[in-house]
């Protein structure tokens, strides 16, 4: 069980079809939360053909962007936030227990997040925790602001308090060289103010180099380590018909051999810091966790 956030140092370097990928070859239930604030790709992409229910389609008036509103209608920190947060999560397959948070349709909507970030933390810790869940974060790309993570442009809140956060980083000399500086200014970040700065490594996208030396090049562990494989990205990227062999793809066989290794690495952290058990906000919390649960059980 882990919450893995995935981030970029510039905003086409793959860390929604690297997330993606992960999530759809987990072999546990998982919760993919696109909260990159430059706005959501999924809802065009990858979901955009995947029903909820008969005759549902994805459109606007699903997804992250909603959140805040549903938070502030509440009278009451203990009312029941459940089917607010429920209605915004949508299946990415027909096996429902890989569900995804789409995200926002303006990047004007980004502020309105502030305050709700906690509640989202909150679920998501939980659906990790005591559920058993794989959470994957898209991040987006890292804004900073005097150095740190900015506020309202990053959803640092979570990339704070998330076991492992990967620099997506493309395999090009280019790539390293943008990855350089956004690397050591996350450590700084989550060292003064998430979990510490080993939260932070590498997840390499593609195949120039070997995985030593782009360590070596970033100074950074390289946690995990995805072939860029065009048919199988552009299918993570647009959605649609799945073409025949595309569960056999280097891409996703790779990132269905990453995720034990790094919920192991993110398991082992957690127990290095000896981290308490996250207890839900408010009662709504609870059942929106209780929820995702009963979800599990019958598609499982």
């Amino acid at each position: 069980m882990a919450v893995i956030a995935l981030v970029t140092a510039k905003g086409s370097a793959g860390a929604t079809a690297s997330a993606a990928a992960l999530a759809l070859n987990s072999r546990r239930p998982v919760l993919l939360a696109e909260c990159d604030l430059a706005g959501g790709s999924l809802r065009h992409g990858l979901l955009r053909n995947v029903p909820r229910g008969p005759g549902e389609r994805l459109d606007g008036n699903i997804g992250l962007h909603h959140l805040p509103q549903a938070d502030w209608e509440r009278t009451g920190a203990d009312d029941d936030f459940t089917p607010q947060v429920a209605h915004h999560l949508w299946p990415m397959d027909d096996s429902d227990y890989r569900v995804a948070l789409p995200g926002l349709t303006d990047p004007r909507q980004a502020p309105s997040l502030t305050s709700t970030w906690p509640t989202l933390l909150n679920v998501l810790q939980l659906t990790d925790q005591q559920l058993g869940w794989d959470v994957l974060v898209d991040g987006g790309r890292i804004v900073l602001d005097g150095g740190r993570l900015h506020p309202v442009l990053t959803p640092a809140p979570l990339l704070r308090q998330a076991d492992l956060v990967l620099l997506v980083v493309r395999t090009t000399e280019e790539a390293h060289s943008l990855a350089y500086p956004m690397l050591q200014a996350l450590r700084a970040d989550l060292a003064a103010q998430g979990t510490g700065e080993q939260a932070v490594g590498v997840l390499s996208l593609g195949g120039e180099y070997r995985t030593s030396e782009v360590s070596h090049a970033l100074e950074a562990p390289v946690l995990a380590s995805l072939p860029w494989d065009e048919p199988a990205a552009a299918y993570l990227r647009t959605g649609g018909r799945m073409a025949r062999g595309l569960g056999r793809s280097r891409l996703m066989r790779a990132a269905r051999d990453a995720m034990g290794p790094l919920r192991e690495h993110a398991d082992r952290r957690r127990l290095h810091l000896q981290m308490r058990a996250v207890q839900a906000a408010s009662p709504g919390v609870a059942r929106v966790v209780q929820q995702l649960g009963a979800r599990a059980v019958q598609h499982g």
